[in-house]
């Protein structure tokens, strides 16, 4: 059925939302897909970005990918651009007008609104890298970002305590942003990375070991960003052992909030995400 739209040039149009069913001129810049002849909604003006929601979930991670891409809209309208959002959930922050220039409802046809705004860069989940695809397809100046902060995080279920290493690596420097302890379910006696503390109490020997083979595994990273090491602490082989993996928004969220970072009224940049994951999309060409 899309082939054969595409075929015949039967694109989507767009009908701003009407609160008031014509009783009063309003404009609230939210718009549903339709197939009609005349189309309500216009190209941004100016540098523009848009961004994909997660999804209508409101629970469990969704929530956390959702704060993350509401702080990436903050950091955008702080450097001057428009931000467009695509989303489905009538809960998400992006609905707000605050953060949110435009927003486009259902259906969730990325393409199709890519087609319309040509945005400068597109913000896409990584769960939804097949539309990031359909968005380079039909917008190819579109510089699409994907943000590998909102994949599902892992549970790693271990006899033996865990540990995760923050850290911002900006391409160069590896800054720490701190240790976190897995607790131990006293149910079935494992430790679990779903439940953690802040911060991990380690003793100095281990805690050294534990920056510097971090800091090692994360410089050798492609790109910049948000990384965490894990650690299952063995004490009788090595003494650590390490997986790198990209910060997931959950703990972005738990990091940003145990760290105190982003609560000046004042303060753009305080929110881990803001520039991990908006400034490599930027930096790329």
């Amino acid at each position: 059925m899309a082939d054969l739209r595409e075929e015949n040039q039967l694109h989507r149009v767009y009908k701003e939302v009407d609160p008031s069913a014509g009783e009063f001129d309003e404009h609230p810049h939210r718009f549903y897909a339709t197939f009609e002849t005349e189309n309500e909604s216009d190209a941004t003006a100016g540098p523009r970005a848009l961004i994909v929601g997660d999804g209508p979930r409101k629970l469990g991670n969704s929530t956390a990918n959702d704060y993350v891409l509401a702080m990436i809209a903050r950091e955008l309208k702080h450097h001057q651009y428009q931000v467009v959002s695509h989303s489905n959930n009538p809960n998400s922050l992006l609905m707000t007008q605050w953060l949110s220039d435009k927003v486009y409802l259902e259906p969730m046809t990325e393409e199709a609104v890519a087609r319309l705004e040509r945005p400068d860069y597109a913000f896409v989940p990584a769960g939804k890298q097949e539309l990031g695809r359909a968005i380079e397809l039909v917008s190819p100046t579109t510089k699409v970002v994907v943000i590998e902060a909102t994949q599902i995080p892992k549970n790693v279920v271990s006899s033996i305590p865990t540990l995760e290493f923050n850290g911002l690596f900006d391409g160069q420097v590896v800054y720490q942003l701190g240790v976190i302890g897995g607790l131990k379910d006293q149910g079935v006696g494992k430790y679990q990375t779903l439940a953690k503390r802040y911060p991990a109490h380690l003793e100095s020997d281990l805690a050294t070991k534990v920056t510097a083979t971090s800091e090692r595994a994360i410089s050798q990273q492609d790109t910049p960003g948000l990384y965490q090491v894990l650690y299952q602490v063995d004490r009788d082989a090595e003494g650590v052992h390490e997986d790198v993996s990209p910060l997931t928004a959950p703990d972005i969220a738990f990091m940003t909030k145990v760290l105190g970072l982003g609560n000046e009224p004042d303060c753009h940049l305080g929110p881990l995400n803001d520039w991990a994951l908006l400034r490599p999309g930027l930096g790329q060409g």
